[in-house]
């Protein structure tokens, strides 16, 4: 292991991992800044289970279901468009002092060429991979948990 992988809670945590992958198709999307204002208040009517808006200087990014993005997707001009992605949430809650364990992950996942996004909530964490990828990915994800029990 490298050496940030040092928590000593990290083989423990991975033995017992257990994640899942959520049902929904997902759309990522990234749109032109000047558009944050219809983007913010078009978001507020969502009453999806997850979904996440980053906006930055430059650019702000959705990550919507699929079915929400088709409803959206005529208030805005040229939006950049990638899908279908799915999410992978893993079911621990994590201490906020751990070190390494999204490393892990993607360290597995990079290994195979496989491109992700992470979002990490106050105490959990999540994958967006290419629906393409999942297979791929979710057999990465047991081969951690198998190796770790180990």
């Amino acid at each position: 292991m490298a050496p940030f992988y040092r928590d000593p809670r990290l083989a423990g945590l991975l033995a017992g991992l257990r994640w899942r992958v959520r049902p929904e198709h997902y759309a990522l999307v990234g749109l032109d800044a000047r558009e944050q204002i219809v983007a913010l208040r078009l978001l507020a009517g969502l009453r999806a289970t997850f979904w996440q808006v980053t906006v930055e200087p430059e650019m702000i990014t959705l990550l919507v279901e699929e079915r929400d993005w088709r409803d959206l997707a005529p208030a805005f001009t040229r939006p950049r468009v990638q899908r279908p992605m799915r999410i992978i949430s893993f079911d621990i809650d994590l201490p906020p002092d751990l070190v390494g364990f999204m490393a892990m992950l993607t360290d597995a996942i990079a290994a195979m060429g496989v491109s992700l996004l992470a979002v990490c909530s106050f105490n959990q964490d999540h994958l967006v991979v290419r629906e393409q990828d999942l297979d791929a990915v979710g057999a990465a994800l047991d081969r951690l948990v198998t190796d770790a029990s180990e």
